[in-house]
């Protein structure tokens, strides 16, 4: 395992994570004065909706995961890994490279957050009601990033390019959030219809905002306990899928199977 671990926060991972880090530190700083001069923001609003950057921290979290989780650079690295190690050491290696990735990300936002509040909101403390609404954020940032993650891993492996995994992965973003829009059309009829998984992609913003209940038509601890569950199934699929199902073709595999049919 540590070898492996050692691969996956190589030197250039290291560099590229460095960037990311740092980009998501000035997107922090431009969001501030931006929402600073065009008045959209405040000391309140700022805390609530964790420095309006909370989806550039999943883009960058989705990124990482593509990356590590589909293409065929990573079905090269995990064909290679197999010859002396198991598929579940492989695919535990990623998942803790994603979880601390993430954990660091997510620290570099609470202090750049943080930072902001005392030099471009400086009119209320960072105290009661406002630390209470960071805290809340960054605990509706959490629950998101696990189930939203953890969704990505399962649908991920078939998509055969770095490039075009992170689209996906991407695009899933959209794609939750519609099918749990055409769900919410029949959950008025049809009560049982909140516990459909898509409802549970609006943890973060119903924390962020509680009237999004009139939405999901879900409790508070409902919809954190939910997303929890659905995320703990997503990710034993996900294992599932790495360790029994996929078979990590790369395109020479797929050119020497096509000789082999042609010749045959």
């Amino acid at each position: 395992m540590g070898d492996l671990l050692k691969q996956e926060m190589s030197s250039h991972n290291r560099k590229i994570f460095g960037f990311m880090a740092l980009g998501l530190f000035i997107v922090t700083i431009i969001m501030a004065i931006v929402g600073m001069e065009t008045k959209t923001l405040d000391g309140w609003k700022w805390m609530n909706q964790f420095g309006a950057v909370t989806g550039i921290i999943e883009l960058l979290t989705t990124i990482i995961v593509a990356t590590r989780f589909a293409g065929e650079e990573s079905n090269d690295q995990v064909k290679e890994n197999m010859k002396s190690h198991s598929k579940t050491s492989i695919f535990f290696s990623k998942v803790i490279t994603i979880l601390v990735s993430y954990l660091l990300l997510l620290l570099v936002a609470i202090i750049a957050v943080i930072l902001m509040k005392y030099l471009v909101f400086p009119h209320k403390p960072l105290a009661g009601t406002l630390a209470e609404e960071l805290s809340w954020a960054v605990l509706g940032n959490i629950a998101y990033f696990f189930i939203f993650q953890s969704f990505v891993m399962m649908v991920i492996g078939f998509c055969k390019t770095w490039y075009g995994a992170i689209a996906f992965g991407v695009a899933c973003t959209w794609i939750t959030e519609i099918i749990a829009g055409i769900f919410m059309i029949f959950i008025y009829t049809h009560r049982k219809l909140i516990y459909n998984p898509f409802n549970f992609f609006f943890v973060e913003k119903q924390i962020q905002d509680g009237m999004k209940h009139m939405m999901t038509r879900l409790s508070l601890p409902q919809i954190i306990n939910g997303s929890l569950i659905y995320a703990l199934v997503f990710f034993i699929i996900s294992y599932i899928l790495f360790v029994y199902v996929r078979k990590f073709q790369t395109d020479k595999d797929i050119k020497k199977q096509n000789t082999k049919t042609k010749m045959a």
